[in-house]
């Protein structure tokens, strides 16, 4: 049997205590730092009583239990890394009574009555793609803002180059360059018309001749709501630069994402699913990483934060409501993009999907085209599940 070195973890500190596989408290519960010094003090103090097989146990807290978990990895230990929800329902008691020192002899009778699921630590391959991903969501969810600011802005300085831009073409790396050197309407008018052909020139536009002319012509006729010494001008150049600079990193991390991908073993059986590009294959793997922990599909869902709630109390009928969100919200949005595109491509083609047909099933029965998404979202996890199962038992 295995002694336990429990660690109710903090951020920055944590409490920790060692117990012996027959119960005794060889370290009454103190406080660590997490500092070279406080772990390797720790380590000494473990070492003296000349143990073996002594169990790390600790709850997951984002972040914040990452330089423990990776010491004691170094050092041998074998460490475990649970979910809170365990620790949640081992604490419930009458009393309302709550210390770290009360939190860390129970995360001891957790691991010596064996009352949860072991974690096991992904492969290096699925670590760095799932900070690759959370990467580029982050940088994504920042570029959305600065877009919406960018639009704003360009509707004071030069509200027509959303018709001389239209579309996503106002987004293009030409277009946020010319709008970060010539922000405002009345710049425009007074710069040469061969000064701004040479620009879209150097920079390969195909009509360099033609554009210049027609946005020179627009921006003499323009009254912007700013003139062009306003800070807002200023404002539109720099908001120009930021979001071309995000574009940019985003799509370094997207082709990063995508070539680690290709080493997983499930890649080519995820992208070979009608409607799924490699983007969307290598954001999947990232967030579900080796696909063959999960043992059927309501783990799956789960983990996506796709299963339904239910109520139920008495005599009541059961419900089963809205969807818990308890999960991966990265997955979600992925899937909702995943599912989205493989309707509309099968929509537009002659041929039949099984995803399509279960979509206007939903529909036809009266459900919300949003019901319906995310009832099609949980059979594609059902199909990419059986397909990666169906490869590991290759």
């Amino acid at each position: 049997m295995h002694n336990c070195l429990a660690i109710d973890v903090a951020k920055g500190k944590s409490m920790v205590t060692l117990v012996s596989s027959s119960g005794e408290v060889l370290i009454n519960p103190y406080e660590a730092n997490h500092s070279i010094n406080d772990f390797t003090n720790l380590l000494n103090r473990i070492n003296q009583f000349k143990l073996d097989n002594i169990s790390v146990i600790m709850e997951s807290t984002g972040i914040y239990h990452r330089p423990i978990e990776r010491f004691f990895l170094e050092n041998h230990f074998k460490v475990f890394v649970i979910n809170p929800i365990y620790g949640k329902i081992r604490k419930r008691n009458l009393r309302k009574t709550k210390t770290d020192k009360e939190d860390c002899f129970n995360l001891v009778n957790l691991f010596l009555t064996n009352t949860f699921k072991e974690y096991f630590k992904p492969d290096q391959l699925y670590l760095d793609l799932n900070a690759l991903s959370r990467q580029y969501f982050a940088l994504d969810e920042l570029c959305v803002n600065l877009k919406n600011r960018y639009k704003n802005l360009v509707y004071l300085c030069f509200p027509e180059y959303e018709e001389l831009f239209k579309g996503s073409t106002i987004y293009s790396s030409i277009a946020l360059d010319f709008i970060e050197k010539y922000p405002h309407a009345d710049i425009i008018s007074n710069t040469r018309i061969d000064k701004l052909q040479n620009f879209f020139k150097k920079q390969g536009f195909r009509h360099w001749k033609s554009k210049p002319i027609k946005i020179k012509e627009i921006a003499s006729n323009s009254y912007p709501s700013v003139d062009m010494n306003d800070q807002i001008v200023s404002n539109l150049s720099q908001i120009s630069r930021l979001v071309n600079e995000y574009q940019k990193a985003i799509d370094i991390i997207k082709d990063k994402i995508v070539f680690l991908s290709k080493k997983s073993k499930y890649f080519k059986t995820i992208n070979s699913i009608y409607g799924i590009g490699e983007f969307t294959t290598a954001i999947i793997i990232a967030e579900l990483g080796d696909i063959n922990r999960f043992n059927n599909v309501k783990e799956l869902t789960a983990y996506c934060g796709l299963d339904p709630s239910i109520k139920q109390s008495g005599k009541s009928i059961n419900v089963h409501g809205p969807i818990s969100k308890a999960g991966n919200k990265y997955m979600r949005k992925i899937l909702y993009i995943a599912v989205s595109n493989i309707i509309r491509l099968t929509s537009i083609s002659t041929q039949e999907n099984d995803i399509e047909i279960y979509y206007r099933k939903k529909r036809n029965e009266g459900k919300h085209h949003y019901a319906s998404i995310v009832a099609c979202t949980t059979k594609l996890l059902r199909k990419i599940l059986a397909l990666c199962k169906q490869l590991d038992n290759q």
